[in-house]
């Protein structure tokens, strides 16, 4: 009966694997994963103990506004939001290599100056199911909105919300071997 029950799980496994190489990867393709010899008797941490991928990530943020974009808030679920403050009429971006299956979840809250406007960014990459984006835009101070917008992350489509005659976009695309979290203040 344990061989039968970790026969299902690695089965298990290997099909979330592969459904999340598939599913909501919008314009970025599945991540590869080699195949990889195994035996009944490892368990589920060994197993993907075995899997060796990297993957490399941007994330940017162009400011087509004349005021600076400070940063007021973060929500770091699974590392640390990478940007801090953009200048006005600019774009700030980091990159970065994730090994195994390495993976990141935060959010960002920016105000629009001292105009009283505020847009949150959210970005997402787990090891299994999808990539996520998100912008929203409330107009708070602090580290609550960008956790309410992470929260209200759903799927890797394209985004548009407008602030009082300003507007943002967030997508989510694959440019070489990099997939770029890109927003848009405008």
């Amino acid at each position: 009966m344990k061989y039968l029950a970790k026969v299902f799980v690695a089965l298990l496994l290997a099909v979330t694997l592969a459904l999340g190489g598939v599913q909501g990867r919008a314009n970025a393709g599945p991540i590869p994963i080699p195949d990889i010899s195994i035996d009944v008797n490892k368990t589920i941490d060994q197993i993907i103990g075995l899997i060796s991928t990297s993957q490399d990530f941007a994330l940017m943020i162009a400011n087509q506004t004349p005021e600076t974009l400070q940063r007021v808030g973060s929500y770091n679920y699974t590392s640390n939001w990478p940007l801090g403050d953009i200048d006005p009429l600019t774009a700030s971006g980091q990159e970065w290599k994730e090994n195994g299956l390495g993976y990141f979840s935060f959010a960002s809250n920016y105000a629009i100056g001292n105009t009283g406007r505020n847009f949150q960014f959210g970005a997402s990459w787990p090891p299994v199911v999808s990539r996520k984006i998100n912008v929203c835009a409330r107009n708070e101070s602090g580290n609550k909105p960008a956790e309410l917008c992470w929260d209200k992350m759903s799927n890797s489509n394209d985004k548009t919300v407008t602030n009082a005659g300003f507007q943002s976009t967030a997508t989510l695309r694959k440019k070489g071997n990099t997939v770029l979290w890109f927003y848009q203040v405008k």
